[in-house]
């Protein structure tokens, strides 16, 4: 009998995470202080004590996704609580409450107390504080490092300042506590994150990014460096000097949004298409083959075919590797809400449609152009490998995968690019190398 209750596992967690990367920061926090309270990650095959779902609200179409995996997961797992987090939470608290069969929701304001929520417990302990000076991410050979939330951006499209407030910074100490942490437990890279992370500021409220930078680059003599996206405007010479570091990833995603200057004013974005040119040919003036890519915004208020061809010019003029390109949606409360000339849906599906088909095709041609060479990448979880510079792909020979673990740097030569057709037959933005193992 005794043996018996022994097996009794203890209480169960299930995650579901969408959006951006600060999430997933976020939701590693989450799960690390019930850990640290007897809580285990539930496995696929059981129902979770607890689901947690993080969401996002960039889009209509975030939103969309967002109530219909609550819903699929309450009809999944009858008996376990339901709890909503996350930007959806934060804008939106009404719609989820009166979802049936959601247990609590709890916006971003209120996201470090989720976990204590769950265990019965009430606390004002930061997230940010209490977990991530000394606890792993879960499952993760590539840390995501938050050191910035919230946006002063006034983009007339945007509905993140809602969800996400002003701008915040983290402590430097403890920024750089946390790095050496992750950097000791042999995690290979460390990828910073934030909403507007060229905003930084340091205690005295003064802009800090670069100092911050060069602060976590004086602790890397293993882990990789690598930022997750960050502004046109914020992009200059200093920077681009910190990303010759041997630990600096070669690569950056910049937001372009609109190649247009008539729909960059409309949209209140800092800079116009000279400026936005001018910042990307430097940066590449600076580190030749750097991976670089966007965002774009298709079928904003306005835009005519001129002003989507100047986009699709653009990109193609810089030689941008990766597009992201999202359908304008409407989002409440924002000033772009009020704007009228709207373009049809079907016309902003096409234009996506050729920045994925333009995407796969300049993805396809970069990973080619670094055919026959010789480059650093780590293993990840899933068998995959990545580079410094993103270029992602599998071993062709399985056997030496065998031999590799998680989190493992490894010397890779780049046998040919890829690409993974659909189901519709659309190459679409999947291009990945073939790698072989690079003995010296």
């Amino acid at each position: 009998m005794m043996d018996l209750l022994t097996e009794v596992k203890s209480p169960s967690v299930a995650v579901h995470t969408l959006g951006c990367r600060l999430n997933f920061f976020e939701t590693d926090g989450i799960l690390s202080v019930l850990k640290q309270n007897g809580y285990r990650v539930a496995d696929s095959k059981e129902q979770a004590t607890d689901i947690i779902i993080n969401t996002c609200t960039v889009t209509n179409r975030a939103d969309v996704k967002n109530r219909n995996v609550i819903r699929s997961a309450i009809k999944k797992n009858p008996g376990s609580k339901i709890w909503v987090t996350g930007c959806y939470a934060q804008t939106d608290r009404e719609v989820l409450e009166n979802i049936p069969g959601v247990h609590g929701v709890f916006g971003n304001t209120e996201k470090s107390s989720l976990a204590f929520k769950i265990l019965g417990e009430q606390a004002s302990k930061s997230l940010d504080r209490f977990s991530y000076s000394d606890v792993l991410p879960d499952n993760h050979t590539r840390a995501y490092l938050k050191v910035q939330d919230g946006c002063n951006r006034k983009c007339s499209y945007c509905k993140i300042p809602q969800a996400r407030g002003a701008g915040v910074s983290r402590n430097v100490s403890d920024v750089i506590q946390q790095v050496k942490f992750l950097q000791d437990e042999g995690i290979g890279e460390i990828i910073l994150t934030g909403v507007n992370l060229g905003w930084f500021r340091n205690e005295q409220g003064e802009k800090a990014f670069l100092h911050l930078i060069e602060s976590i680059l004086a602790q890397l003599d293993y882990s990789r460096l690598r930022l997750s996206s960050i502004e046109p405007p914020d992009v200059g010479n200093d920077l681009a000097d910190l990303m010759t570091h041997p630990r600096f990833c070669k690569f950056l995603h910049i937001p372009l949004q609109s190649g247009s200057q008539k729909i960059l004013r409309a949209m209140r974005r800092t800079y116009n298409p000279d400026s936005f040119r001018m910042r990307v040919e430097m940066v590449k003036a600076k580190i030749p083959g750097i991976f670089l890519g966007t965002d774009i915004i298709l079928g904003f208020p306005g835009e005519e075919e001129e002003n989507f061809q100047e986009s699709l010019s653009l990109i193609k003029e810089l030689g941008f590797h990766k597009i992201h390109a999202f359908p304008y949606s409407v989002r409440k409360n924002t000033e772009a809400e009020k704007f009228i000339d709207s373009v049809p849906s079907h016309i902003k599906k096409e234009r996506v449609i050729q920045c994925m088909d333009l995407s796969s095709n300049l993805l396809f041609d970069y990973i080619e152009s670094y055919k026959g060479k010789v480059l650093e990448a780590i293993v990840e979880n899933d068998g995959n490998l990545i580079t410094d510079n993103f270029i992602k792909g599998k071993l062709i020979d399985n056997q030496f995968m065998n031999q590799l673990n998680p989190g493992q740097f490894v010397d890779v030569l780049v046998e040919k690019a890829s690409t993974k057709v659909s189901e519709n037959g659309s190459k679409r933005n999947e291009s990945l190398a073939d790698f072989s193992i690079f003995h010296s």
